[in-house]
């Protein structure tokens, strides 16, 4: 199963709009929190000469933060056009334009004409996904050494959120959902592709999570 409408309608939800308001807000005060874990667990690691794959990179605060800090060179998929475009601009106002190649479309469907990568990265991505299990197999066989995520942790609040949330979708006639995948489900998923926890913390709403590529014979 892909995305379909579901990604379709991705692009009225994070809209231009949306994506100016998150860039401003990266401007001023740099990665949100669940995104600046993430980047302090990849920050006790060698970057230097090192690829990315940021799937759902958004406005790319992890590319950004991670090309300054000595990573070579990193791929962004994105459904939204509006987020390309504003981490695009933001890339270039940094100097590491010639460094990001793009991609806007279901992750899952252009997988196989993109390279493979040191580093994969799926900030709040797998919450916006339907079948997880899939968008698990199929970003872990593009990570050569470290893959990291954040997804929603499994509270009553947050489930309520979710809730309203598709409800409101709905009554707009929009195919998007959010979806609260088991935590337990996507660990499950992740090691059985071959990779081992390594770090892991957790915000109110979030956790957040990094593995390392389980050596063959171990």
């Amino acid at each position: 199963m892909t995305c379909c409408g579901h990604c379709a309608d991705a692009e009225d939800l994070f809209s231009q709009r949306a994506a100016r308001r998150d860039l401003r807000r990266y401007r001023r005060k740099g990665p949100i929190a669940t995104t600046r874990l993430l980047l302090d667990f990849l920050s006790g690691h060698d970057l230097h000469g090192r690829t990315l794959l940021d799937i759902g990179g958004g406005i790319g605060a992890i590319q950004h933060e991670l090309l300054q800090a000595g990573l070579s060179s990193a791929t962004h998929v994105d459904a939204s056009t509006a987020y390309l475009d504003a981490s695009r601009r933001e890339a270039v106002r940094q100097g590491h334009g010639d460094r990001v190649e793009y991609h806007h479309g279901d992750f899952v469907e252009l997988s196989e004409a993109l390279p493979e990568a040191d580093l994969v990265t799926l900030d709040r991505v797998v919450c916006c996904y339907p079948d997880m299990p899939r968008l698990i197999e199929v970003s872990t066989s593009r990570a050569r050494h470290l893959y990291g995520l954040s997804y929603p942790r499994a509270r009553w609040g947050t489930k309520t959120a979710f809730a309203m949330a598709n409800l409101f979708f709905r009554l707009r006639g929009s195919a998007f959902r959010t979806y609260l995948h088991r935590p337990e489900a996507i660990g499950e998923e992740v090691t059985r592709h071959g990779f081992s926890r390594i770090a892991e913390g957790r915000t109110f709403l979030w956790h957040v999570v990094l593995y390392r590529r389980t050596p063959a014979g171990d």
